[in-house]
């Protein structure tokens, strides 16, 4: 039995998917389960031990003519797929599903049930997205198994290189904590002075060390917090690793401190304690999962509702609201460190 399994486009939403397709595996366990997913997901999924197949899809740049559509179709029609589960909203994907020929296609319900099999109506109740997808196959007939936490692969390459660059970094022998200043949407940032106010804290409390994390485009942000702090003990590490060496570096960590962020889930996915420092996003829907503790701070502005969405930024700010004395009593009393 081959099948399809089409993720979305961002990297939480691809580690949410993790527990749906454990559970696709354990159903079916001698299934050939590829997943569709963009580019920059291919190597967290390659080192997803319940996938035998990665294929990208990315239709705003390498498929985005119709001779590369045609060609990704030719692809999935020679998989001669089984079934196939769309776990996002996609019409165009949706699409690619029907023409990939698979024989039963299932997804919610919407403007592509006509394309589906099997159309499933929409949870009326507010899910997380793990939940979200475990729904989906629980209504499709599946026996959902075990927990409904996410899960993040790396390799033994991926830690050593982790090692390695902790190595070069000089730190010191002290428990590591992670702080990941970015967020692919400005207004989820808590503000990086806060960030860099909170890590001399820790480091003068605790006697840690704090690297600070990101990737190429969190380099000047996650530089400047190190520079502003200026203490041997905390150094930036952004743009040295790849998604799965910065996993690897988060198991390493006995805590990770993010605003809502792909990496705040791959260091849950890792089963580190996580902080979350919350806003504008809901924590119901897309809140840590990991096997750690999983804690959030979350903060919404009288009069307004969360998820937020729209141009009318409250005048008063929001994520500066939530204080650093705030993240370090949360700290305290949950005995993260």
């Amino acid at each position: 039995m081959v099948i399809l399994c089409v993720l979305k486009n961002w990297l939480g939403d691809v580690i949410f998917s993790s527990p749906a397709i454990r559970t696709i595996r354990m159903n079916y366990p001698a299934a050939y389960i590829v997943c569709l997913a963009p580019k920059r997901c291919f190597d967290i999924l390659k080192a997803n031990p319940n996938i035998d197949e990665v294929i990208s899809f990315d239709e705003r740049n390498e498929q985005r003519s119709f001779i590369e559509k045609w060609k990704l179709i030719r692809k999935l029609r020679a998989l001669k797929p089984d079934q196939a589960y769309l776990f996002h909203r996609s019409l165009t994907r949706a699409f690619l599903m029907f023409l990939s020929g698979a024989k039963e296609r299932i997804g919610y319900a919407g403007r592509r049930a006509f394309l589906l099999t099997k159309a499933i109506p929409e949870p009326k109740e507010k899910l997380h997205a793990v939940d979200y997808n475990l729904e989906l196959l629980r209504r499709a007939g599946f026996q959902v198994m075990g927990d409904a936490l996410y899960e993040f692969r790396f390799d033994k390459a991926d830690s050593e290189h982790a090692k390695k660059i902790l190595i070069e970094a000089k730190l010191g022998h002290e428990r590591l904590v992670a702080i990941h200043p970015g967020a692919n949407w400005p207004p989820k940032r808590w503000p990086s002075g806060h960030f860099r106010s909170l890590a001399l804290e820790l480091v003068r409390r605790y006697r840690i060390s704090i690297v600070i994390t990101g990737g190429e485009n969190d380099r000047l942000i996650a530089e400047k917090i190190a520079a502003d702090a200026n203490h041997p003990n905390i150094m930036s590490l952004a743009g040295r690793t790849s998604l799965r060496e910065l996993g690897a570096l988060f198991s390493l960590c006995t805590l990770m401190i993010s605003s809502d962020s792909g990496p705040l889930h791959i260091a849950g996915g890792v089963g580190t304690n996580v902080l979350g420092i919350f806003g504008p996003t809901d924590p119901v829907l897309t809140g840590p999962r990991g096997r750690g503790k999983n804690i959030v701070i979350h903060h919404v502005p009288k009069g307004f509702e969360c998820p937020w969405f729209g141009d009318e930024f409250p005048k008063s700010g929001w994520m500066e609201h939530i204080t650093v004395n705030e993240v370090l009593k949360t700290i305290e009393c949950e005995r993260l460190l």
